[in-house]
């Protein structure tokens, strides 16, 4: 269920008729459901209640919209960022740095140095020139990062010829760990 109904042949969004948004705000306008994004939420959170250890994140790439985010915030959710810009834009909504993961390659030394100073809660890396420079942050402040390593096996999944997985070959941690040849590389991406 939703909260855009037609209502005498016109839209509405929450019984407001979007035409009136329009004449009010102008146009192009984007025109978002509170009630729509809280119950989606909630169904969805709801749906994973029988999961004991979970931890809910919004892509915030996917809307980095501050009212949206503080919506799902309030509803329980942390957010997964990948940039400073995402993070300051999850904490000023309200989600707790604790509930925040940040993934995505290219993470700067500044970025990773302002998520170790607000504590969140995890970090997803891609490279192990990033675990290098994270793990000589965090132990400079007296940290002890919270991180996981992200590995692309060898494994075809089956997707369209123009988006194939990442295989050792092409995997952005596998190619780091070769030029180093560390004992860890040298277990997960052989070769």
């Amino acid at each position: 269920m939703d909260h855009f109904n037609l209502i005498d042949g016109e839209l509405h969004v929450e019984n407001v008729p979007l035409a009136r948004i329009a004449a009010e705000v102008g146009t192009p306008v984007y025109v978002y459901s509170a009630a729509t994004f809280q119950r989606h939420a909630r169904v969805f959170r709801d749906g994973l209640a029988g999961i004991g250890r979970k931890h809910l994140a919004f892509a915030v790439k996917a809307n980095p919209n501050l009212a949206v985010l503080r919506l799902l915030a309030n509803e329980g959710f942390g957010a997964d960022v990948v940039s400073g810009g995402e993070l300051a834009r999850s904490l000023a909504a309200g989600m707790a740095a604790k509930d925040i993961v940040f993934s995505g390659v290219g993470k700067t030394r500044i970025e990773l140095d302002q998520a170790l100073s607000v504590g969140i809660g995890q970090f997803n890396l891609e490279l192990e020139e990033e675990g290098m420079v994270l793990s000589q942050l965090a132990a400079a402040r007296g940290l002890r990062a919270p991180a996981t390593l992200r590995v692309n096996p060898d494994v075809d999944a089956g997707t369209h010829e123009k988006s194939p997985p990442a295989a050792p070959r092409t995997s952005s941690a596998c190619r780091s760990t070769r030029r180093r040849r560390s004992s860890i590389g040298s277990r997960l991406c052989p070769g």
